[in-house]
């Protein structure tokens, strides 16, 4: 061997961990760019004319009706086409940004719950997170943009455990902003504030007040304030399904048709989550749970996010997205619980064929099934460890913080 292949050998072994960050960053680019032309449903019925009007007035077209997503999305299309590219290059490109701030994000939580291994975790949990089949599907073929308020509530997250209560409700504010989806885990941050009593309920105020400054340049353009609440609105009644591609519990019961009595089930199913998420968090709150171990923290927030999809009405394959990487985050740093996302996106990874390439791999309700069984699975396991203390040992907060 000669003395520059030994040092360059030397090099690598030394910056293995790098080379492997690098090694994944340009597969997941090479995956997204394969479907760089792709153009789905969405983007031609959706964003695509989107673009067009916006296109047409200009900054000024913030002030009309243009889509059915919130302001600030609205405000980053009509900066957009102003590049000099074509639209599907620039919502593509704009969601993998945003990829890389989630994944990134999710390295961070890795690294400071990890109790060993820390940069290997890390490390792991970034290609994992960038390379997971549905944010590549999300982002590269779909021209989605969900990675955008995911990456703000694993940013939430990240500093909920650096107990940096403020900049965790800006960034859950930031994802409000973007997406009413990220309610879904609000019910989570609010155990967390019955259990550790670390900040006030007027935190929770953050979160409007940070969706109406994002808002100000559509109200100065003329749009409506109410409209910043009032298009999340429109958006639950806007599909009168039961079920919308998401084979959540009630895949089982039809097949995503109007319903007759859409209206009345939709009320009974929103008192069922709430029923069956009191009924968890009063688990939590009789067996006095100890959610300052970030480890069980993670976990509840999964099944708030897991009760929420099986449980409400008109649930779309894409609301899962939130709930898969934090079960990545799960399991990078335990290991034990690989089962969880290997389940999870599976299940979300049909559910985007159904909807991109019209291909099932399985019948829906048999799908359903297995979605279900390891909803129930994951909240029996889930509420057994956090019960009986079978989590890996608390994580000290203290050495979190000085390791930050």
């Amino acid at each position: 061997m000669t003395v520059a292949e030994n040092k360059a050998i030397s090099w690598i072994q030394k910056h293995v961990l790098l080379l492997f960050v690098i090694f994944g960053t340009i597969a997941g680019l090479a995956m997204r760019w394969s479907a760089v032309a792709f153009e789905s449903g969405d983007f031609y019925v959706f964003l695509e004319p989107w673009w067009n009007e916006f296109k047409t007035y200009g900054f000024q077209g913030l002030a009309r009706e243009i889509g059915n997503y919130n302001l600030p999305y609205q405000i980053l299309i009509a900066l957009m086409i102003n590049l000099p590219i074509e639209p599907i290059y620039a919502y593509k490109g704009l969601s993998v940004i945003f990829d890389f701030l989630l994944s990134g994000g999710a390295a961070l939580i890795v690294m400071s719950l990890a109790k060993n291994n820390v940069k290997l975790k890390g490390a792991i949990s970034y290609f994992l997170t960038f390379c997971c089949i549905t944010v590549v599907f999300n982002s590269g073929f779909w021209s989605q943009c969900d990675s955008i308020y995911t990456s703000f509530i694993i940013f939430a997250v990240y500093f909920l455990i650096k107990e940096k209560h403020i900049p965790s409700f800006v960034c859950m504010g930031l994802a409000f902003g973007f997406k009413l989806q990220a309610v879904f885990i609000l019910p989570a941050f609010f155990i967390y504030y019955i259990m550790t009593k670390k900040y006030s309920i007027l935190h929770f105020l953050i979160i409007p007040a940070v969706d109406f400054i994002m808002c100000i340049p559509a109200f100065l353009m003329g749009r409506p304030i109410w409209d910043m609440i009032g298009i999340y609105l429109k958006q639950t009644n806007n599909v009168q399904h039961l079920q919308e591609n998401c084979p959540n519990f009630y895949a089982l019961l039809c097949d995503g048709v109007n319903e007759s009595y859409y209206a009345m089930l939709k009320t009974f199913t929103i008192v069922l989550t709430f029923l069956i998420l009191g009924m968890g968090y009063y688990i939590i709150i009789h067996k006095n749970v100890n959610l300052n171990n970030y480890e069980n923290f993670i976990m509840v927030a999964i099944w708030t996010i897991f009760t929420c999809i099986m449980f409400l009405t008109s649930m779309h394959e894409r609301y899962t997205y939130v709930m898969d990487v934090l079960t990545i985050i799960l399991a990078a740093f335990t290991f034990r619980r690989i089962w969880l996302p290997l389940m999870c996106i599976s299940v979300s990874m049909l559910s985007y064929c159904h909807y991109l390439f019209y291909y099932d791999a399985l019948n829906t309700k048999v799908v359903a099934l297995i979605y279900l069984l390891t909803y129930l699975y994951y909240t029996f396991v889930m509420f057994r460890d956090l019960i009986k203390n079978k989590t890996d040992s608390p994580v000290n907060n203290n050495l979190i913080l000085k390791r930050s």
